[in-house]
């Protein structure tokens, strides 16, 4: 399944009525539009997933919504929001928007450092025997 990565901003979503909910489930025959695997529908929770999530990009149509488990739900939401957050970093890096909270602390300016002491020959321990 491909992502459009880019901020598109955000789509307004529709009611989802138990009707609409019916029509999506009956289109896609009851099948997990994330791991394609049967969902029984009296004993596994599920929910109706959009294919490209809204903020990537996708319409609150009924193409784009499919029945999924409620865990593959989770696994998609979790990366949905990691593309979006990255279709976000890119942009504002593309348009020369820094984050202010990034801003380096100034640091005091280093005093010049001192010339080094020339320090006296060694003295030998050892007196010569001579």
């Amino acid at each position: 399944m491909a992502f459009i990565h880019e901020d598109v901003g955000t789509t307004k979503r529709k009611k989802m009525t138990k009707s609409r909910a019916l029509k999506i489930w009956e289109a896609h025959k009851g099948i997990c539009v994330t791991c394609k695997q049967a969902i029984d529908a009296t004993r596994e929770d599920w929910f109706v997933e959009h294919i490209i999530a809204l903020e990537l990009g996708g319409k609150d149509e009924d193409p784009n919504c499919g029945p999924a488990h409620l865990s593959c739900k989770k696994d998609k939401d979790a990366a949905d929001h990691r593309a979006a957050a990255q279709a976000k970093r890119r942009k504002q890096h593309q348009l020369g928007i820094k984050d202010p909270s990034r801003k380096r602390i100034p640091q005091p300016p280093r005093a010049p450092k001192k010339p080094s002491r020339e320090m006296p020959a060694r003295r030998s321990l050892y007196k010569d025997a001579s």
